[in-house]
């Protein structure tokens, strides 16, 4: 074989790709992210402006002053960005069909509860009327001190106990604007009760549990099983219960969920229709209502096929917002209704882009080319020449003999071995050997017009694995956990094509820590392509990562929370870190699951003296290392590579 079609086998997988589009980068980024001249990743925070920001270069800043990789990314102007979007959507379905009211986003702040995300989106509530949405106790007592613009509203979500409410309707005191919004039908009974203990007049919302269901991870969080929600059987007695308190113009609002990340519009169509019939019924009953609430479920196209993947949307946000708007008019213009405002609790959508974790390429454990020549045998033992044979004379008439025997051949050395009859050099010779057959086969495949089963499921036994400087179960949980799929590419080098298949796994000592699913020529794969590893820094990016994952992650093997950087553009183009969030120290680690780091130090102080009194250390050494250990407490959990 000679050195040309050597070459041709790792790279043969990649014919028919370019440069540009071989991650799917210009299908799920949104235009958020580009690869420019330089073959890096540009970061364009913002759609109606064309600055954008290196993030290789970003990344090598940041190590030069000493904040090391892993490093999540999060852009603001992206979060600002997306809330345009939402907005222009609705107002220009609003116009087209000369809706007569207004939309409202609310943020549920469960999507990603963190500070500064939080304080960006309330701060864009000056240019747009943002509300945000609570589920907890602790997310509504975030919410009471944060959201001050006067009457801009919030809506309580989640199961309530007094002390929820109470907190909900004593912030009206200070101008806040709450809608309490019933999801079990004892919290009516609690909030009629407690308004009249405060002498305060309480804003409520009913959220229903509709008949039709959604699509995609979570369609079973909506539909008539769901966890939330009242049926209609509830819904009527909760009216009925409202004007027996003579309270029933409190009712302002009508909530449905339909289950986060919907795949596919029709199913949505479906719920508007159902809750747009039930508002309009609730209206002739309680004039007072004057907030339809559509939930989430606005999608985020993960892999940009555009489909009903479940990692996908087959709809646009203009779509959306033009489906919700012209069935909601149509319904309350049929009854000669005024038309609700409308209000969607899109968190998803909303955030899921401005995150981007960088993570550096630590090791990589390499699968086995096809070689011109092999080595010969460490001995003159049968099976061992034998293998040797078979490698030097595969060809694409013989190449699934070939793969039985030498398997036949691998698994009885092995018996010999465990008997005592072969070598350690001669077992690892045959293990080696085998795997160099098995690429051979792979390769040769290719000529044949119809490939085994058994021969395309070499695949898996043909991917480098690239050990990466992070944790799954704290950076990308869901990856984990529901097999959520995040594209995930190089940030730079993409000037030359990616020349090898890849699996990526973390850095802990879990089997599972394991990326699995990988975004490919707009086609999902069991591994990537990566650029081959040379020692120098090599950075890939895992993208849209803004949505729950911060939240979920866990600290398996005491993986901390990873460095963190806002980043934002100057008017200029010049980007600058609005704010910088340090990763989790060992100290930090090792205090979440009660550890005592006083009783550690003393602990190692008694252990160093006990060994210098027997001798097993000198003074140096024992300064040498209380030192280390100290350091090490302060040091980030992440490898400093």
């Amino acid at each position: 074989m000679n050195k040309s079609a050597i070459a041709n086998s790792t790279t043969s997988f990649l014919n028919g790709y370019r440069k540009k589009d071989f991650y799917g980068i210009r299908k799920w980024s949104e235009g958020y992210f580009h690869i420019d001249k330089n073959g890096h990743i540009v970061v364009q925070p913002s759609s109606g402006d064309t600055k954008t920001v290196s993030l290789y270069d970003m990344v090598q800043s940041l190590v030069k002053r000493g904040i090391e990789p892993p490093i999540l990314f999060r852009f603001d102007g992206i979060i600002r960005d997306r809330i345009d979007r939402l907005y222009n959507a609705f107002n220009a379905a609003i116009a087209e069909y000369k809706y007569k009211n207004s939309y409202q986003l609310c943020y549920p702040i469960k999507v990603n509860q963190q500070h500064h995300i939080v304080e960006t989106i309330r701060l864009e509530g000056n240019k747009h009327s943002v509300g945000l949405e609570v589920g907890s106790k602790p997310e509504l007592l975030a919410v009471l001190s944060l959201h001050d613009r006067d009457n801009a509203i919030f809506l309580c979500n989640g199961y309530k106990d007094a002390e929820y409410i109470e907190l909900a309707l004593l912030s009206k005191k200070i101008n806040r604007r709450p809608i309490i919004i019933v999801e079990q039908f004892y919290e009516l009974k609690l909030i009629i009760e407690i308004a009249e203990r405060l002498g305060v007049e309480a804003e409520i919302g009913l959220r229903i549990k509709p008949f039709n269901q959604g699509s995609g991870k979570w369609a079973s969080s909506g539909g008539e099983q769901a966890k939330f929600g009242l049926d209609t059987h509830e819904i009527n007695l909760a009216v009925e219960h409202l004007q027996k308190a003579g309270k029933q113009h409190w009712l302002k609002l009508l909530h449905f969920h339909i289950g986060s990340q919907l795949t596919s519009i029709m199913p949505l169509k479906k719920v508007v229709r159902e809750a747009a019939r039930i508002y309009v019924e609730l209206a002739k009953l309680c004039p007072s209502m004057s907030f339809l609430d559509v939930g989430g479920g606005l999608a985020v196209d993960y892999d940009g096929s555009k489909t009903v993947n479940e990692c996908s949307m087959n709809y646009t946000i203009e779509q959306y917002a033009r489906d919700i708007v012209h069935i909601i008019g149509s319904i309350c213009d049929e009854e000669n209704l005024p038309h609700p405002i409308i209000v969607s609790e899109s968190g998803r959508a909303l955030v899921a882009h401005h995150s981007i974790l960088v993570t550096e390429v630590i090791d990589v454990a390499p699968s086995l080319d096809v070689l011109s020549s092999l080595p010969q045998p460490p001995s003159t033992d049968e099976q061992l020449t034998e293998l040797h044979f078979i490698y030097n004379n595969v060809s694409k008439d013989n190449c699934l003999e070939a793969l039985h025997d030498a398997s036949d051949l691998k698994e009885n050395a092995i018996e010999r071995f465990v008997q005592g009859d072969l070598s350690l050099a001669e077992r690892a010779y045959i293990e080696r050997t085998y795997r160099y057959i098995i690429a051979k086969i792979h390769f040769i495949a290719k000529q044949l017009d119809y490939v085994p089963d058994e021969i395309k499921k070499l695949d898996d036994a043909l991917i480098d694995v690239y050990f990466c400087n992070f944790s799954v179960f704290q950076s990308l949980p869901d990856s984990w956990a529901i097999q959520q799929l995040f594209p995930i590419m190089p940030i730079h080098r993409l000037d030359t094509i990616p020349n090898r298949k890849a699996r990526i796994v973390d850095l802990t000592c879990d089997s599972d820590g394991m990326i699995n699913n990988y975004v490919n020529k707009n086609k999902i794969h069991k591994f990537t392509a990566l650029h081959e590893f040379n020692n120098s820094p090599y950075y890939l990016g895992i993208f849209l990562l803004g949505a729950y994952q911060e939240t979920l992650g866990s600290f398996h093997n005491l993986f901390g929370d990873t460095n963190a950087v806002h980043v934002d553009l100057d008017q200029d183009g010049d980007w600058e870190i609005k704010h910088q969030i340090e990763g989790d120290t060992i100290k930090d680690v090792l205090g979440y699951v009660q550890y005592n780091i006083q009783d550690l130090n003393e602990r190692m102080r008694c252990s160093i003296e006990k060994a210098l009194r027997s001798n097993r250390l000198t003074l140096e050494e024992s300064a040498m290392i209380k030192t280390r250990f100290r350091q090490a407490l302060e040091s980030y959990t992440y490898l400093v590579v």
